[in-house]
């Protein structure tokens, strides 16, 4: 990605995307934004891991247990993401 891409999401959240490179550094703790070159946007947990058809999974925020729920997403497709909160919460 060259350049950087700013994002206005519903309710006035700013946010510059990531690389669809730096996808396998994402922490799978936080929740985040998936831009799509579609414009579609998904917000959900991921490990990063990209399988062998190219797609990464991406689990719901309201589903109970990590990992058991989520979808498979082209990770060809994905023009960027960001953390939905900025900012690391303390622990």
């Amino acid at each position: 990605m060259s350049g950087k891409i700013t994002v206005t999401f519903k309710g006035g959240k700013r946010r510059v995307l990531k690389s669809p490179d730096t996808l396998p550094m994402i922490d799978g703790r936080r929740e985040a934004y998936f831009v799509f070159n579609n414009f579609q946007v998904y917000t959900g947990y991921s490990d990063g891991v990209i399988d062998e058809d190219g797609d990464f999974c991406l689990r719901a925020g309201n589903s109970g247990i990590k990992g058991v729920a989520g979808i498979g997403l082209p990770a060809a497709r994905l023009m960027g993401w960001a953390y939905v909160n900025p900012k690391r919460a303390k622990k």
